[in-house]
């Protein structure tokens, strides 16, 4: 069953799921005309179509202007804010290395070296021929310092 809970900032206006999407809500909407009366129309909600960063993760735009991506607004609404580690935010890591499953059992905070090093493990990221080179250079001066000691 899926379960949806409104999205932090946009409360009354969009929800999101814990299966990764976002819908609005069924509201009435007041702007004021021309003339300056004021008018409101009936909203009706509905699922909005994400669309896809060139980094492979998806994104809705909440309002006029304003995108959001799909994974964060998960993880705020179900398990909270994003916690800050030494000044910076942590990032939102998706633990099979799939960018675009926003399920919330494939999400949760982590930090930036740990969302490198599951990349790299997951096949996400791969090291070119010349980072595997300086990484194997680099430990070969290690273990030839280490000897000389």
């Amino acid at each position: 069953m899926e379960r949806w809970l409104p999205v932090v900032g946009y409360e009354g206006k969009y929800e999101v799921s814990d299966t990764g999407r976002v819908r609005s809500v069924s509201r009435y909407v007041h702007k004021l005309t021309r003339n300056k009366k004021e008018s409101r129309r009936w909203l009706k909600g509905r699922i909005l179509r994400p669309g896809r960063t060139n980094t492979g993760h998806l994104s809705v735009a909440l309002g006029k202007g304003n995108s959001r991506q799909v994974h964060q607004l998960v993880l705020e609404a179900f398990v909270g804010k994003r916690p800050v580690v030494t000044g910076t935010l942590v990032d939102v890591l998706h633990l099979n290395g799939v960018p675009y499953d926003n399920r919330l059992e494939n999400l949760r905070y982590g930090t930036r070296s740990e969302n490198l090093k599951q990349d790299y493990a997951t096949g996400v990221r791969k090291l070119t021929r010349d980072a595997w080179k300086r990484l194997y250079l680099s430990r070969k001066c290690r273990k030839f310092l280490e000897v000389q000691v």
